[in-house]
């Protein structure tokens, strides 16, 4: 699918570095940013819900020890 992406002179400046850097073309530079973007939302999401997970699970463990 195409499409047409409006960037500031400041992001068109970065594309073009990041894709001659790599020797990638601008759609492929942005199409692995979207997926990096995508892996790391994804992670974070995996962390935030075994934290959740911890909290709850030793609850009484951490009262206690807040209180010590």
């Amino acid at each position: 699918m195409a499409m047409n992406l409006r960037l500031t002179h400041e992001e068109q400046r970065l594309l073009d570095a990041l894709a001659a850097e790599s020797g990638l073309s601008k759609a492929e530079v942005m199409r692995r940013a979207l997926v990096e973007k995508a892996v790391r939302d994804g992670q974070r999401v995996q962390v935030e819900e075994s934290l959740d997970w911890a909290l709850h699970r030793y609850d009484d463990l951490l009262r206690r020890l807040g209180s010590a």
